[in-house]
């Protein structure tokens, strides 16, 4: 008990003296702040909140607020400058005299004076520059180049100059300018009209409340992206009917197609060649085939990445010997290139080349028997062919049937480099081990029920694609699509569902197949891709063919913007 007496009088004792200790502290002093200056300074209109509608800037004494006349700046809502909410940010213990809360009307410059904590002050005059939206939301150049393509370039605001890239050695032909802008502004060259920009040309947009904006309009020289395709670059170039369009009025017999510099060469069995502008999509003439022609002789067509087109027969349909016979160009004359007894084995429903014939290459046809696992390879080193006998090379865990199947090696020097095949009724397109043929990777299987049956592959700057088929070979369902991959984007998942991460492009389902021409079913189950890179290395084509449907010439491009 007397401890807790003594615990108590030590407590009220300490108590007591920190009061008294407490009590002689002095307190911290806050000097005045003696700035005056408004820092920030915006508009908003009621029921907006603190939403930061108009900014403003300061000069001097002068607070210019920018408000839009119309708002929202697409709309024909004209802003009451007597119903505007003020929005002022100053020193912590300044004040502003008289007070901006609530409603403020600028229809008429406003006096305020902000008063500092140790009483001095400035007077600013806040004045509204009510003025209609002036930016250019976008702008395009539409030309022809030196081929006839038709071009369209979009434009790149930096600041207020509008810059159109364009690709080194292109000819810029009949060009015409048009652009977006607020719906109350207009331009000083009228939309859709044709402009001379070998020089920069001035261009002014001009929108209520007298507001007016300086614009200069030039071309710039194009420059490439470090690697691949510029994403959304995709442009449908032509895409043309082959009976109603281009006069080929046989159906289920055009089965194939070859690139080969300014023309598409499309191959109907038992026909002359057509060949068509491989940029607009124009009939130019035809390839008279003489003795080729013939069913099962003019069976297929393709072409290396030179531009040299080839055609064969189909063995041993059309004699135990396999022919391909080759041309230089659209115009020039054919001939013997191989020439190879196959005993009997079934060959000629696809060929494939990569590289270029004249120095180096690797060509590859499929033989197609059913649960067929092997494919003819032959090789041409420094333009000279190895060998007409050709090189039978079997893929280890890989099998095709019903005459679909084409493969496509990746380097024109090695014949253990990797190469990609697509057959059904696998309909997986696989990346193969060129070493030990087996596979590598692979793309989920497409639907079983339609065929898959035509590869390419290009290398275009610095990225590495393929490009596949899907056919629909039936009144009924839907197929008929093409695939463009980036191989090193992510070879996975189903291109058909969007689940591949490398895919670049697909054509819509059944759009450009024989349901979209309204033409008899594609009874053979046919078609073809290929493609090709521009000499000027800005362009990478994706030409595509679906029997009794369209030839579709795509192009893309790696222009850095």
């Amino acid at each position: 008990m007397e401890i807790m007496k003594k615990f108590k009088k030590y407590t009220w004792a300490g108590m007591f003296l920190a009061l008294i200790v407490g009590s002689c502290q002095k307190p911290d002093y806050v000097e005045p702040n003696d700035k005056s200056d408004i820092t920030d300074f915006y508009a908003t209109l009621d029921g907006s909140g603190r939403s930061r509608l108009f900014n403003s800037h300061i000069s001097n004494d002068t607070v210019f607020v920018n408000i839009d006349y119309y708002y929202p700046i697409d709309s024909d809502n004209e802003v009451d400058l007597s119903k505007v909410l003020l929005k002022a940010s100053i020193p912590v213990d300044s004040k502003i005299v008289p007070s901006l809360d609530g409603i403020s009307d600028l229809s008429k410059p406003i006096n305020v004076e902000v008063i500092a904590g140790d009483g001095s002050s400035k007077k600013y005059v806040i004045v509204a520059n009510k003025k209609g939206n002036t930016d250019i939301f976008g702008a395009r150049l539409n030309f022809q180049d030196q081929e006839g393509v038709p071009q369209e370039v979009d434009a790149i605001l930096v600041g207020n100059v509008v810059n159109f890239s364009i690709v080194p050695g292109t000819q810029v032909i009949n060009p015409k300018l048009s652009y977006t802008l607020n719906k109350h502004a207009s331009g000083s060259i009228p939309n859709g009209t044709a402009v001379n920009l070998n020089q920069p040309i001035p261009f002014t947009v001009t929108s209520a409340g007298d507001a007016k904006e300086q614009y200069t309009l030039k071309t710039v020289e194009a420059i490439k992206l470090p690697k691949g395709i510029r994403a959304n670059s995709a442009k449908i170039m032509f895409a043309k009917k082959l009976k109603a369009d281009l006069g080929i009025d046989v159906d289920n017999m055009t089965s194939s197609i070859a690139v080969s510099g300014k023309h598409l060469v499309l191959n109907t069995r038992a026909a002359n060649s057509v060949y068509i502008n491989a940029f607009t999509g124009a009939k130019e003439g035809t390839i008279e085939l003489g003795a080729i022609k013939g069913s099962l002789r003019n069976f297929y067509s393709t072409s290396d990445d030179a531009g040299n087109i080839f055609i064969n027969n189909l063995a041993p349909n059309d004699g135990a010997v396999f022919k391909i016979w080759k041309a230089n160009s659209a115009t020039a004359a054919l001939v013997p290139f191989i020439e190879w007894n196959t005993a009997g084995k079934a060959i000629g429903r696809k060929v494939s080349i990569i590289g270029d014939v004249n120095t180096n290459a690797i060509i590859t046809a499929p033989f197609h028997a059913a649960g067929d696992k092997t494919f003819a390879r032959w090789q041409v080193i420094n333009g000279a062919l190895v060998s007409s006998t050709p090189t039978v090379v079997t893929v280890a865990d890989y099998s095709w049937s019903n005459n679909n199947i084409d493969l496509i090696y990746t380097n024109p020097t090695s014949t253990s480099s990797e190469y990609y095949a697509i057959g059904y009724s696998d309909n997986r397109l696989v990346r193969v081990n060129g070493t030990t043929n087996s596979v590598a990777a692979n793309l989920e299987k497409l639907d079983a029920n339609f065929i898959a049956n035509a590869v390419d592959y290009a290398e275009f700057n610095n990225g590495k694609y393929v490009a596949y088929n899907h056919i629909n070979s039936f009144d009924w369902g839907s197929a008929d699509q093409v695939f463009l991959i980036d191989t090193e984007g992510g070879f996975s998942g189903n291109p058909s569902l969007n689940t591949t991460p490398g895919l670049v492009w697909s054509a819509p389902k059944g759009i450009y197949g024989r349901a979209g021409t309204m033409q008899p079913s594609n009874a053979n189950g046919t078609g073809d891709v290929v493609m090709a890179v521009s000499d000027n290395g800005f362009y990478l084509y994706l030409y595509f063919m679906f029997t009794n449907g369209y030839v579709v010439g795509v192009q893309y491009d790696c222009v850095d913007l």
